[in-house]
C-alpha cells in the first residue's frame, strides 16, 4: 500500500513538473491538402486555433531564448513554449506567417538549404504523388535501388491500402540513399508514372527571397541541412558537409548568424552530435517526444509533433507530452 502511495505521489509530482516545463512544438506544414500520408499538414483554421490555445496558456519565447528565460521564470509566470517548422514549405509563408504575426508569436523555421528557390518539390512529397496521387499507373513495377532490383504489382488507386503499402516500401528505401541516387529513382518512378514531377503550387518550397523576408525578428531562420537525409546513413563527412554548408547557405540567406539546428527525421547519432556542435550550432532540436528538463543537452532538444487538432487538442498534447 505504501508503494502504491508513493507512486501515485511520484505521477502526481511528474505531471506538474511537465505542465510547468517549457515545451518545444514542432510544426512543418499549415495547408489544406487531401493526401497527408505522415500528417504533417495542419489546417490554416486548426493553426489559427492552435496558436491562439497556446498563447492564453503558455508565454511563447524564441527556441533560443527558452532556456535564458525558464532560468529566470517564477513561479507565478506562465510556462514556456517555443514553436518551430521543419522544412520550408512555402505555406508556412503564405499561411502560418500571418497567423503568428497575428498573435505576436515567435517562431523558428529550420530550412533545408538544397530545395529553396528550385522547382522541384521535396522527394518524400514526389514519391507520394507517384503513388498515392495517380491515378493510372503500369500494373507493375521493377526497380533497381542501391543494387538491387525490386518487383512490386501495383493496386488501381482506389485500393488505398495497397499503395500505400508500396509507397512506405520505395520511401525506406530511398531515404537512406544519397541525393543524387534519390533523384536518379524519382526520375525513374516519374518515367514509368507518366507523372510529371515539377512542383504544385501546393506543395512547393519557398524562394530565397521569401526565405529572406520571413525572417523578421519575429521568425527566425535555422538549419536542417542540404539535402535532408538520414545522417547516420552516411560518412561522417558527409554528414558534416551538410550540416556545415547547410548553415552557410541560411547565414547567406538572411544575411545574419544562424546558431540552431534540426536533425532530419530526428536521425542522429553521437558523431551526429558532434558534428553540428563542431559546424558552429549552439543548439538542435530531435523529434523525441518530451518536455525541456532542467540540465536538458542543447544539442538534443526534444519537442512535441503537432498533429491537425484543436486548440483543446493540443493543450491535452501539451499537458501530457509522452502520450
Amino acid at each position: 500500500m505504501i508503494s502504491a502511495a508513493l507512486r501515485g505521489v511520484r505521477r502526481f509530482i511528474d505531471r506538474r513538473l511537465h505542465n510547468a516545463a517549457p515545451v518545444i512544438l514542432m510544426y512543418h506544414r499549415v495547408a489544406d491538402i487531401p493526401i497527408d500520408p505522415w500528417g504533417l499538414a495542419v489546417a490554416p483554421a486548426r493553426f489559427e486555433e492552435q496558436i491562439n490555445a497556446l498563447t492564453q496558456v503558455r508565454r511563447v519565447v524564441h527556441l533560443h531564448d527558452l532556456v535564458e528565460a525558464e532560468r529566470s521564470r517564477s513561479s507565478r509566470d506562465k510556462p514556456l513554449a517555443a514553436v518551430t517548422f521543419d522544412d520550408g514549405y512555402h505555406d508556412v509563408y503564405s499561411n502560418a506567417r500571418k497567423v503568428l504575426q497575428r498573435h505576436d508569436c515567435p517562431m523558428t523555421l529550420f530550412v533545408t538549404t538544397g530545395t529553396i528557390g528550385t522547382d522541384r518539390e521535396f522527394w518524400w512529397d514526389a514519391t507520394s504523388r507517384i503513388f498515392l496521387e495517380t491515378e493510372m499507373l503500369p500494373a507493375n513495377l521493377a526497380m533497381e535501388i542501391a543494387g538491387t532490383t525490386i518487383h512490386w504489382a501495383v493496386p488501381p488507386v482506389a485500393q488505398q491500402e495497397g499503395r500505400k503499402k508500396i509507397f512506405q516500401e520505395v520511401w525506406a528505401r530511398l531515404r537512406v540513399l544519397e541525393y543524387e541516387s534519390q533523384l536518379k529513382n524519382l526520375e525513374q518512378l516519374g518515367r514509368w508514372a507518366g507523372c510529371d514531377l515539377t512542383a504544385r503550387e501546393a506543395h512547393r518550397v519557398m524562394t530565397r527571397e521569401e526565405v529572406r523576408s520571413i525572417s523578421d525578428g519575429l521568425i527566425t531562420v535555422g538549419a536542417h541541412t542540404v539535402n535532408h537525409p538520414t545522417l547516420p546513413a552516411h560518412s561522417i563527412e558527409a554528414q558534416f558537409r551538410e550540416i556545415a554548408e547547410s548553415r552557410q547557405a541560411c547565414e547567406e540567406l538572411i544575411d545574419g548568424p544562424v546558431s540552431a539546428f534540426a536533425y532530419p527525421f530526428g536521425d542522429y547519432t553521437d558523431a551526429t552530435v558532434s558534428a553540428v556542435r563542431d559546424a558552429g550550432f549552439s543548439m538542435a532540436c530531435t523529434v523525441e517526444a518530451g518536455v525541456v528538463r532542467p540540465h536538458a543537452d542543447p544539442m538534443k532538444l526534444p519537442r512535441l509533433y503537432v498533429g491537425d487538432w484543436s486548440g483543446d487538442g493540443l493543450l491535452k498534447r501539451i499537458k501530457d507530452p509522452l502520450s
